[in-house]
């Protein structure tokens, strides 16, 4: 009987997935468009489950590897934007599928009280939303930003509001040097302080892009 309820609570966790399909892909921001200046299109939103900050896995049709994940930003009652952040080099296309894993919990079992005094319930804490992204690219072995450059941090500076935290992510490479990071960090420190912006926090991570120029992210947490 144990046993019976074990693989029960196995399934009630692992079997309820919602599918969506993409439906279009919106190119946002200013020319060129990049990668990260995409959005998609579900074909869910709030009735189907879909709340702002939902991820999703992203599949290709007959292929069972996820190739990346979709955040949710924006929600309507029957459809859903989202933005996408890569686990490999392909890009969504319209028709991918979408899946958002839903986690359902049996009760725990009854078990004997033995604190006399009422229990109050400690709140989880909520997840923080991921943060809105922008893509610059750096010319190889060069620290300075394009006149294309300036003009996207002027406009995500608009539109996501001076307020909230900032961050600067410039990925650690084996064929970048320390020196050139650094340079590269303070172009894009003293950027954003002509824009308003003060603290900028500065990470590094493997996170790569394919293009033959160099990428580093700019993120905003409201």
């Amino acid at each position: 009987m144990r046993w019976f309820l074990v693989c029960l609570g196995l399934a009630g966790t692992l079997g309820a997935q919602a599918a969506f399909h993409i439906i279009a892909v919106e190119r946002r921001g200013l020319p060129p468009y990049e990668s990260a200046d995409r959005s998609y299109r579900l074909d869910g939103g709030q009735e189907q489950g879909l709340r702002a900050g939902s991820r999703l896995l992203v599949k290709r049709g007959g292929e069972s590897r996820a190739f990346g994940h979709l955040w949710v930003t924006e929600v309507q009652s029957d459809q859903a934007v989202a933005r996408f952040e890569p686990m490999a080099a392909l890009s969504p296309m319209k028709g991918d599928l979408a899946i958002l894993e839903v986690m359902r919990w049996l009760p725990e079992a009854g078990r004997m009280e033995t604190d006399p005094l009422a229990r109050i319930p400690v709140p989880l804490p909520r997840p923080e939303a991921p943060p809105q992204e922008g893509i610059l690219f750096f010319l190889p072995q060069r620290s300075e930003l394009s006149l294309a450059g300036l003009k996207k941090l002027e406009s995500w500076v608009e539109q996501w509001g001076a307020e909230g935290r900032w961050a600067i992510q410039i990925p650690a490479a084996k064929a970048l040097k320390p020196a050139l990071q650094n340079q590269r960090a303070e172009t894009l420190q003293a950027a954003l302080r002509a824009l308003g912006i003060q603290q900028v926090k500065l990470e590094t991570s493997p996170r790569m892009v394919e293009s033959k120029y160099d990428p580093a992210w700019i993120r905003h947490w409201d």
